[in-house]
């Protein structure tokens, strides 16, 4: 049928990526999620956004406002984050925020970063220009059917193996990144 049609060979671009996996598994994702953001943000020497994955609307909500409390609760001595939320009920005008430019540097050299708390939905369909840093708690919502009650529901439940490795990916998008992996290699194997 395409027989002797050209066929073409077109290259992802990627940069490397380091992933790093917490010692110990994490009681409470999210907790340490916001722990890895506020760290990112105080200790990276080199300016770059940050993706972290979440499940849902409340959690990312949540996770904003947490980071905005902490944040505030730091002082002038560190660089200004933006939160921004990605999720699928957010209205596009919304959503389009994550292509904004992150806060300017201090004068003291302290960087300004974005972090954008996103659902899954970041993992595959879109680059965000400007993330270095992809933070994965290393869960997603499922919907799961239940025949006897005859629902479905959504689950809090592991990833697969596919999709952490396309979620570390993010970081390497625009340059070399890092992934934090807010589980144990063990558990990522």
């Amino acid at each position: 049928y395409f027989d002797g049609a050209p066929l073409l060979n077109v290259p992802g671009r990627t940069h490397p990526v380091e992933i790093y996996y917490t010692p110990e598994p994490e009681r409470d994702y999210l907790e340490a999620a916001i722990r890895t953001v506020i760290q990112i943000h105080m200790c990276e020497e080199i300016a770059g956004d940050v993706l972290l994955f979440l499940t849902g609307q409340e959690e990312i909500e949540e996770a904003c406002k947490r980071l905005k409390r902490e944040i505030d609760n730091l002082g002038n001595e560190v660089g200004d984050l933006k939160c921004i939320p990605l999720y699928s009920t957010l209205p596009p005008n919304l959503q389009q925020r994550i292509f904004e430019p992150p806060p300017p540097n201090k004068a003291s050299g302290a960087i300004g970063r974005k972090v954008v708390v996103s659902t899954n939905i970041a993992e595959t369909s879109l680059t965000i220009d400007g993330v270095v840093f992809v933070i994965d708690p290393g869960f997603a919502k499922q919907k799961v059917y239940n025949p006897r009650i005859r629902v479905e529901s959504l689950l809090v439940s592991p990833i697969s193996k596919a999709s952490a490795q396309q979620r570390a990916g993010r970081a390497g998008r625009t340059r070399p990144g890092k992934c934090f992996r807010l589980y144990t290699e063990k558990a990522y194997k």
